[in-house]
């Protein structure tokens, strides 16, 4: 069975290289047998992995990534970048805290072969084959495996009590590609790049654990039937006790749960015996295929995940709808015990970590689910490219948000405006609004790095703020220059051809450049490859003809497309998007009736400065906004000319007790023009006493990241002593001596 197995793979695999001889990929089968065992926190099994050689080259060796090992000790890339990063609870971990793979004996085709260590990471050997690896042929590697599991306050793989999350945990072959051999450390920050292929895996554990994994039930109907009873118990449930968290007694008789998946490249399974559970279904929009989603949760965060069905259920439907089907027949969200971020992805279940609200929970169900796109089906190298995962993942996150709560507010929520928005004029951002302000706080004081760099490069504020939140706001502003049919084609398109392969940003690029029928060096080369910056500067507008002549100037680095629209008492009459320029550009606007023009009313560009994008048709004043007087500070609103104030309070030894208020024109993000001026009255001395400062603020990115140049001035008052009136020249500390002997000296 095994040999007819083996040839109708090579058949397959042999009519795909033909198909398309420009691209290849190499293929594995994995089986594996595991047993848990709970009382030491080990899992011991075996594997048997057929590796089948797609690519025009002859292998002498295989790379295996055996990843456990990373948590081994300090000197691993993981052990250093979580040093790095200033989480040290795995530096000063006890050993019983630590992990580990060992028990390896490794053999080819029943051969055995040896294994050369990595010099730099225990978590990388390289198996040297007997025999070269011809294109086209198959091996079988086998090993037995012992794996030591970690504690879950570390990363991704390990448990807490009985609670296991169980993830890159078994022997696996780095991707072979056209760059060659990609043996990659595990690490934290910067996840994995893996080859695709087909999962057999049977894991034997206590009966009573509730297991979600990888793939699909095989021939185990009564493990089916125990989480369709359990899911129909857990509906009735009114009231959780959140105080009952204790694991109870694992049950002496085993189980053993047979998982199948094809077309994944990584299998994960979590297992608690306290796990409730829900069951639900979604019908994907275009095939109308039905797949069963499931959740399973403690009582920790139950009242939170009591509606999470709705989450997993909408965010199978709008990512299949905006990208391609779901390929898979299940979807399933654990909570658990995870350190590394809110939440994890792994193809057909997602691990959530601890959350405060149903809103949060909802996004990190939502934003992990959407994995089994990016990187899940489309599998890019999120090591290398973590834009094309992380980054694509979270503009449709974006997406969803602004689709199912249209009303959504920065402050507040999915809802709206909660009433602490209004007194800080934060009422006017919607929930979009976090993606660019993340980005525009590094922009703008010139610590942003490029979309397009290795993961393990970035500062950790930056991989939130550039691969996340840079290219959401990018790829939102493509979706509103293309509109959203043309952005899904091109989306779909994108999915359909690259689909259970790996594709690289070129291959992005070169569909939708194809499909959209448009130029997009703005977007690839600029915005995601580089730090430029985009501006444009509404300079004014005037009546030509039947219509408006308008005066823009790109102020920035970046001649991307540019949108103008026309308002009449406070909504959008006409919007134009014209292409992008360098210079001054002067395009034409139907005739219309308008109050005011002003350059990206939706706020879909990630410009820079969007104080420069309003010119109003009548007045005198045409660029100046309404004064704001705003208590404490805001957020850079470009409908305002905004100033700030806050009380201000001082203490010294000479003035005594000083109140005044400090006026200031802003807070975040940076601006190129500050200022601030903090005048305060003194009771010591009857007199204005304070602080007054101005900066102007540059990013060259030439020589220097940032260059602040500015004046500061002070008046306070202090004890003068002329030598020649005191000659020890100490200062006296009575005060009043010092004003009747040197009045003209207090100053």
């Amino acid at each position: 069975m095994r040999k007819i197995f083996l040839f109708a793979l090579l058949l397959l695999t042999v009519s795909a290289v033909k198909v398309n001889a420009a691209y290849w990929q190499q293929f594995v089968h994995y089986e594996i047998d595991v047993k848990l065992d709970d009382q030491k926190h080990f899992l011991h099994g075996y594997e048997k992995l057929t590796y089948i050689n797609n690519s025009p080259d002859q292998l002498t060796y295989i790379y295996m990534h055996i990843w456990p090992n990373a948590y081994k000790n300090n000197n691993t890339a993981l052990g250093q970048q979580l040093k790095e990063n200033g989480e040290l609870f795995f530096y000063y971990a006890k050993d019983e805290d630590r992990g580990y793979i060992d028990s390896l004996d490794w053999h080819v085709d029943g051969e055995m072969v040896p294994a050369e260590q990595d010099v730099k990471n225990p978590d990388i050997v390289k198996l040297l084959l007997r025999q070269p690896l011809a294109p086209g042929a198959s091996i079988v590697i086998t090993t037995p495996f012992r794996v030591k599991i970690p504690s879950g306050q570390i990363s991704r793989l390990g448990h807490i009590g009985q609670q296991y999350q169980i993830t890159q945990w078994y022997p696996k072959p780095a991707v072979y590609d056209v760059n060659g051999w990609n043996p990659i450390p595990y690490l934290d920050q910067g996840e994995f790049y893996s080859e695709y292929g087909t999962y057999d895996v049977k894991i034997t554990l206590p009966k009573n654990y509730v297991l979600g994994a990888t793939g699909d039930i095989q021939n185990n109907q009564e493990e089916i039937d125990w989480l369709t009873k359990k899911a129909e118990e857990t509906k009735k449930i009114k009231d959780y006790d959140k105080k009952d968290l204790k694991h109870p007694e694992s049950s002496s008789e085993m189980k053993t749960i047979h998982f199948h998946q094809e077309n994944v490249h990584d299998f994960a399974w979590f297992c608690d015996k306290r796990y409730h559970v829900l069951k639900g279904e979604v019908e994907l929009p275009h095939s109308k295929r039905k797949v069963t989603t499931w959740v399973m949760y403690t009582n920790q965060y139950a009242s939170l995940w009591k509606n999470s069905i709705e989450y997993i259920n909408d965010a199978v439907y709008y990512y299949s709808l905006w990208n391609g089907d779901y390929a898979y027949n299940h979807c399933t969200a654990v909570d658990g015990a995870l350190s590394a971020g809110g939440g994890m992805e792994y193809p057909n279940i997602t691990v959530i970590g601890g959350v405060q609200s149903a809103g949060i929970l909802e996004t990190v169900i939502m934003h992990e689910v959407g994995h089994n796109w990016f990187y899940g089906m489309l599998g890019s190298n999120e090591r290398v490219h973590p834009w094309m995962d992380e980054g694509l993942n979270s503009a449709n996150e974006l997406r969803y948000n602004e689709t199912k709560y249209p009303n959504g507010a920065l402050v507040g929520g999915k809802n709206g405006p909660s009433g602490l928005a209004k007194p800080f004029d934060l009422t006017r951002y919607k929930q979009k609004a976090q993606y660019y302000q993340l980005y525009a706080f590094s922009a703008r004081t010139g610590t942003d790095q490029p979309c397009e760099m290795h993961s393990a490069e970035y500062t950790s504020t930056n991989y939130g703020a550039i691969v996340y939140m840079k290219t959401a706001v990018c790829f939102d502003y493509l979706r509103g220059y293309l509109g959203d049919s043309l952005y899904d084609k091109c989306f779909r398109t994108y999915f359909d051809r690259w689909h259970f392969k790996h594709p690289q940003p070129s291959d992005l690029r070169a569909t939708f450049e194809e499909v959209s029928g448009r130029q997009l060096g703005w977007l690839f080369d600029d915005m995601i490859g580089t730090t430029k910056k985009l501006d444009y500067k509404l300079m004014s507008v005037h009546r030509e003809g039947a219509g408006w002549e308008l005066k823009i100037k790109n102020v920035g680095e970046i001649a991307a497309p540019v949108c103008v629209s026309a308002v009449k008492n406070g909504s959008v009459v006409k919007t134009v998007w014209y292409e992008g320029f360098t210079g001054m550009s002067t395009p034409n606007f139907p005739d219309v009736d308008a109050d005011y023009f002003i350059i990206d009313q939706p706020e879909d560009m990630p410009e820079v400065n969007r104080k420069n994008n309003t010119v109003k048709t009548h007045g005198v004043l045409k660029k100046t906004e309404p004064l704001r007087l705003q208590l404490f500070g805001s957020l850079d609103n470009p409908s305002k000319t905004q100033l700030f104030w806050s009380p201000a309070m001082g203490f010294n030894q000479y003035d005594r007790f000083m109140v005044g208020a400090a006026f200031y024109n802003h807070l975040v993000p940076q601006k190129k023009f500050e200022w601030l001026a903090m005048p305060m009255y003194s009771f010591g001395t009857g007199q204005v006493v304070g602080h007054a400062d101005a900066f102007l603020n540059f990013t060259p990115d030439k020589l220097f990241q940032s260059v602040r140049i500015g004046v500061n001035a002070n008046r306070y008052h202090y004890y003068k002593i002329l030598a020649t009136d005191y000659p020890l020249g100490i200062e006296v500390p009575d005060r009043e001596l010092m004003l009747q002997k040197w009045p003209r000296n207090y100053h």
